[in-house]
């Protein structure tokens, strides 16, 4: 699955969705657009199934998970403040791409707005990969734009680097991440962009896609 927001409606449709149903909305209500589908991509989980947020940071995909009714939640970022812990969920300081979770352990993988701030991709590849059940799902949300846009080297969002995917670098994720056992979930052609919704330091949009872990036998 690969989805695209296409403009500033989709995120109020999405807010008053999560609105009527009584669950938590984001901080951030540009969020509630990964939420949303973040519930639609799990509804029918076991609400036992086992989640970890990688790069959970002010815990928002947690707790709304937590409200959703699902019991074994984990989380994990660089740096986790005293006043994130819950009894709903389990915190861990460490890096994403090196954590102490069992192999084959995991059913659902979750990354918000994670992966466009340093994070090496072969690596988070390679561990979710090892992290997740066969069948498990990996989501993911980034900052997007068709065309390539340069970030200024001195903009650093919660003092990590930053950037903004491309079309083309997208590709080459998908790409990758088939190098190690995770394959989109449906069609693999990314939507066009119709606007620019999002306005911080530049003007861009999000994506979101979703794979699931094969044996290394039926990789495409």
């Amino acid at each position: 699955m690969i989805r695209v927001l296409q403009n500033r409606p989709e995120i109020d449709v999405a807010t008053h969705k999560i609105q009527k149903k009584g669950l938590p909305q984001h901080f951030d209500i540009y969020k509630n657009w990964d939420h949303l589908l973040i519930s639609e991509l799990i509804v029918n989980k076991d609400r036992h199934s086992f989640i970890i947020d990688l790069g959970c940071g002010e815990c928002c995909t947690l707790n709304f998970l937590s409200a959703l009714g699902f019991q074994n939640l984990h989380g994990i970022d660089l740096k986790i403040l005293p006043n994130r812990m819950s009894t709903a969920y389990a915190l861990y300081e460490g890096d994403i791409i090196k954590t102490l979770f069992d192999s084959d352990s995991c059913d659902v993988a979750i990354t918000v707005s994670t992966i466009e701030h340093g994070v090496d991709l072969p690596a988070f590849f390679a561990e979710v990969s090892r992290l997740l059940k066969v069948g498990g799902l990996l989501f993911i949300t980034s900052d997007y734009w068709e065309e390539h846009i340069e970030i200024d080297n001195s903009i650093k969002p919660f003092a990590l680097d930053w950037k903004i995917f491309s079309q083309r670098e997208i590709e080459e994720l998908i790409v990758l991440a088939k190098t190690h056992n995770l394959v989109l979930e449906g069609d693999e052609n990314i939507p066009s962009c119709l606007d620019k919704p999002i306005h911080w330091y530049y003007d861009y949009t999000f994506i979101a896609l979703v794979f699931k872990k094969v044996p290394a036998t039926q990789q495409a």
